[in-house]
Formats: structure tokens, sequence, C-alpha cells
């Protein structure tokens, strides 16, 4: 296994989370399990991602995304906190969860034979 260069992760997109909450009207509370926003940090236009509450969690830690969380993207469209994902990055550059290398994915689309 090969880790990525820190010139390597910050090419990666980071964005910031903004977490809405689930407001249930019955009790008047704000639920636990709420969806948001991920918006592109530092872009002159801003891309936006709408996460539903399933995917609003990272799945190194397995921690649900705080609000103002910072979050990282990859070329393969998961995302996970940038402290969580740099980390492991350093170590081995593919995504934990599709195996995509994000060093040889000009090379081979980014599949590395299992």
């Amino acid at each position: 296994m090969v880790g990525a260069s820190e010139e390597d992760i910050r090419q990666l997109p980071k964005y910031k989370f903004r977490r809405f909450s689930s407001f249930d009207k019955l009790s008047g509370e704000i639920s636990g399990t709420s969806g948001g926003i991920m918006t592109e940090c530092g872009a002159e236009t801003p891309r936006e991602h709408s996460l539903s509450p399933e995917d609003a969690e990272c799945c190194i830690c397995l921690c649900a995304y705080d609000d103002g969380a910072e979050v990282r993207e990859l070329p393969c469209n998961h995302h996970f906190h940038c402290s969580c994902i740099d980390k492991w990055l350093y170590i081995n550059a593919t995504c934990p969860l599709c195996k995509y290398n994000i060093i040889k994915s000009s090379n081979n689309h980014g599949r590395e034979d299992v």
C-alpha cells in the first residue's frame, strides 16, 4: 500500500458541513437525525451537495457530521471528516469504502486490483 502525499491530499476538495435539523411537530423538539448541506470551501463558485441523514456521517469514525465540520470529498464522491480521511490517505491512497486510488486515478480510472 502506498500513501498519498500532502500535495495529493490538498488537491482534494474540502467542504463545510451545515446541518439542517428535522423538527418534530408533535414534541416540538429537534430530532437527532438530520441531514445537511456540504458547501465547497475556497472556490469562486462553490459547489453544494445535499446529504440525507444516513449520508451525513463519516464512515471512518462512524460519527455524524456536526454543524461546521470540515469534510473532504474524494473523486469517487465518498466523503469523510478531513482529519479522518487525511490520516487514512497518508497511509493508504485509496478510498476506504470503494478502494478508488486517488493517485493512480488518471492511469487506471482509480480502481486498484484487489
